[in-house]
């Protein structure tokens, strides 16, 4: 991502958060971007646009973070599932984008709703399938709805904890809690072999979200730009490029192996201007590395 299109979607985040998205106009990004209305328009076709970008930015941030929260550690850790679960949080906090989410809830705009709406259930799907890390295949087929009770929880205790303001800086505590009342609930769940919304959840998650095809090909080809485009790359990162495209081009990769350098790869562009294509590149090998493991 060059200097110019950075500028933007800072602008754009500052301005959403505080005047909201309907509110905010072209010519105000443009004003605080410090840019042409030319140069806004070689990067985005619409203001919409923009905001479909930093939405994209905060998720795949997030599925970083995810990722090592769990690098070397136990899937069945509940503490390992509450650092995800609180990635998430931290993300939207850092990038300001909770003021974003409420402007386009009340925004009218029901394809940008769709989207943050996409965004939840996508959120709920991952959990669901890691509550079977922690509490085994036994809780097929009611993980959904224990994962559905969870949101339910963190997102009454956050909003309760709002109004009566709790004390800030605890939201590991009440995700801690959340999880630890699952430990009641799913036993509970799977002795009364009932479910609720789950069944139906996963067949609208398998209808209307597509899963994310990567094609190893078009990833090398992303990697070598990568390498070719940067002038100024230390010997490190040269190092971490180059191992995963000669693992890449191998017949038979070791998906294993790319997962493991990929975060090494992230983590050594992370406080540098080339972090969101760092990060757009590590998803790609980690659901590369998942499709294929």
């Amino acid at each position: 991502m060059n200097n110019r299109k950075r500028q933007i979607i800072q602008a754009c985040i500052k301005l959403f958060s505080e005047k909201g998205f309907v509110e905010t106009s072209i010519q105000e990004i443009i004003e605080e971007a410090k840019i042409s209305k030319g140069t806004f328009y070689n990067y985005f076709p619409s203001k919409k646009d923009c905001l479909i970008a930093i939405l994209d930015i905060g998720r795949k941030e997030t599925t970083v973070r995810k990722v090592k929260a769990i690098t070397g550690k136990e899937k069945n850790d509940k503490s390992v599932l509450a650092a995800q679960l609180i990635a998430t949080m931290q993300v939207n906090h850092e990038h300001n984008l909770l003021p974003i989410f409420e402007s386009i809830l009340h925004s009218g705009d029901k394809d940008l709703k769709r989207l943050v709406d996409q965004n939840l259930l996508q959120e709920i799907d991952w959990t669901a399938r890691r509550l079977l890390d922690v509490y085994g295949t036994k809780l097929v087929p009611y993980h959904y709805d224990a994962s559905i009770l969870l949101f339910g929880m963190m997102h009454q205790m956050f909003h309760i904890g709002k109004l009566i303001n709790y004390p800030r800086g605890n939201a590991m505590e009440f995700i801690t809690f959340a999880l630890d009342q699952l430990d009641a609930i799913t036993p509970t769940l799977i002795s009364n072999q009932k479910t609720m919304l789950g069944p139906t959840f996963e067949e609208f998650i398998n209808e209307n979200i597509e899963a994310r095809v990567i094609d190893k090909e078009e990833l090398l080809k992303q990697l070598h730009g990568f390498k070719s485009y940067l002038k100024d790359l230390s010997n490190q990162q040269q190092e971490y490029i180059a191992y995963l495209i000669e693992e890449l081009e191998r017949d038979t990769p070791r998906y294993h192996v790319i997962n493991a350098v990929a975060f090494q790869f992230y983590n050594s562009f992370r406080d540098t201007p080339h972090a969101p294509e760092a990060i757009e590149i590590t998803n790609q090998l980690w659901q590369l590395s998942k499709n294929n493991s």
